[in-house]
């Protein structure tokens, strides 16, 4: 697999440096630490028994994306559709990440008019809230999206903001 994209290095470098690569406490995460990719992040909280991710926030770049703001969504709410096999994939990364503390870099692939040929890349960082890994910080990247100026370009199959009008 290729390099990861600097934004989602930057990430994974602060996160590394806040417990030396083990799993950092959430109130060792400094947002202003990493303003530049602010845009890009989401928190997210874990839910147990059944698992869940719930957004406790996410970015304006995130939002702008996926034509919602998540905060207060389910990841599972959106395994529908061309996202299906994609969103079980990260829910699967997500509780790993809870029962482990791994962190994990990946990517999916774009659901839009040639999906295999373009991907968006994901870093999960957990954290732990007194003592129990309960949250993450994640981040997207867009690539050549993210550049983009019309939004009915940038969801072209409408899966996101159609999930949005029907909610």
């Amino acid at each position: 697999m290729e390099r990861a994209p600097r934004n989602i290095c930057q990430l994974r470098d602060y996160w590394t440096s806040l417990a030396g690569g083990t799993v950092p406490e959430r109130a060792l995460f400094d947002p202003a630490e990493i303003k530049s990719i602010l845009p890009y992040l989401m928190i997210c909280a874990f839910e147990f028994d059944p698992f869940r991710v719930r957004f406790r926030l996410s970015g304006t770049k995130v939002d702008e994306m996926t034509g919602m703001n998540l905060t207060g969504r389910y990841l599972d709410e959106f395994a529908t559709g061309a996202y299906a096999v994609s969103i079980q994939e990260m829910l699967d990364y997500y509780e790993d990440a809870s029962k482990t503390g791994r962190s994990r870099i990946w990517t999916y692939p774009w659901s839009g008019d040639n999906p295999g040929s373009r991907v968006i890349w994901v870093g999960l960082f957990p954290f732990k809230v007194n003592g129990i890994i309960s949250q993450c910080v994640s981040i997207e990247d867009y690539g050549e999206f993210d550049n983009l100026k019309d939004a009915e370009l940038r969801v072209q199959t409408a899966d996101w903001a159609g999930i949005s009008k029907i909610i």
